[in-house]
């Protein structure tokens, strides 16, 4: 029906959308897998996060805005933990980390 149709191509500008933050998702994941390692204090871990996902926003044409600060767990911290600006806790070798952008 005309109304079906009119329906699935409203939708498949939503499924592009999604698409594309998948895709800033999945380079934002190789870029921080490409630095990150132990001796990087937690601050700068985020920081360049978060500056490679504004910019890959941005370059995909994407209208959006944050959902949340990244989260940046370690060890026993099961989520929901950000460093602060001054924060100088460094990521070690045997630390588990949990990031969440």
């Amino acid at each position: 029906s005309a109304e079906k149709r009119e329906m699935e191509r409203l939708m498949s500008y939503e499924y592009e959308k999604v698409r594309k933050a998948a895709e800033c998702h999945r380079q934002v994941r190789r870029y921080v897998q490409s630095y990150m390692r132990p001796g990087l204090t937690m601050t700068d871990i985020v920081q360049r996060l978060e500056k490679k996902t504004h910019e890959l926003v941005q370059a995909s044409g994407l209208d959006c805005g944050w959902g949340f600060p990244t989260g940046c767990s370690l060890n026993w911290v099961a989520a929901h933990w950000t460093p602060n600006y001054g924060d100088k806790t460094v990521l070690t070798k045997d630390d588990v980390c949990k990031l969440d952008f």
